[in-house]
């Protein structure tokens, strides 16, 4: 979800159906039946807080909705398990990798919470060329971060010059953050010990510049 989802939640009111819900929030994370009722659960972000559960209360019969909530106590529950893992990511990247770069330095931790998603980026080119570059970028909320390339182009379609190229490309590593929810400076540390500062600045609820690159924010971090 984006940026601040859970405001959203203001256009629920109680007998909507299920289905109206869906169209607002988007497909739920997962439903169960509790008491003979329907209860559906969506992690919705907060600004300044990160993602929370909200769960919505349905009515088994017509699935309309009775209720909705945020669960607070979920919401702390794994707070708490994401500091234990943070603890024991600072210990094991407190050491120097690759033999030369550190991945310490300053650190927002709770700004690391707020920006960790998955950010996706397309570029593509003119000039008689087709095609372009996608990249997936995925900050995890325990400080460690996937990134995915791909590119493919072409030229001179139709002609006995035409030609063609594709390539892929991805790199893991480790990363932290310093400034505010507006702007800063992201640096990631590859597992190769490479160290690069990338200055972020927002373009929007869902658009944020990495350096000179535009990503969108396409939803939760994909961390396995």
């Amino acid at each position: 979800m984006a940026l601040n989802s859970a405001q959203k939640t203001n256009d629920l009111r109680p007998g909507m159906t299920y289905n109206e819900v869906v169209d607002i929030l988007g497909s739920p994370k997962s439903t169960q039946m509790v008491n003979g009722q329907l209860v559906a659960r969506w992690n919705l972000q907060e600004m300044w807080k990160g993602y929370v559960p909200y769960d919505m209360v349905f009515n088994s019969q017509d699935q309309t909705l009775i209720s909705w909530e945020a669960n607070e106590a979920d919401f702390e529950k794994k707070q708490e398990q994401m500091k234990e893992v943070v603890a024991v990511m600072e210990e094991t990247t407190n050491e120097t990798i690759g033999g030369n770069v550190s991945a310490t330095g300053p650190n927002d931790q709770q700004l690391m919470q707020q920006f960790a998603g998955m950010y996706y980026s397309f570029s593509a080119v003119g000039g008689g060329q087709t095609g372009g570059t996608e990249r997936k970028v995925s900050l995890c909320p325990d400080g460690t971060y996937r990134e995915f390339s791909e590119t493919g182009y072409s030229g001179d379609a139709g002609t006995a010059n035409a030609w063609g190229s594709a390539g892929q490309g991805g790199t893991t590593g480790t990363w932290r953050i310093v400034g505010n929810i507006n702007e800063g400076t992201i640096t990631t540390v590859s597992a190769s010990g490479k160290a690069t500062e990338y200055p972020f600045s927002r373009c929007g609820n869902d658009c944020i510049y990495f350096g000179n690159a535009k990503f969108a924010l396409a939803g939760p971090a994909q961390c396995k």
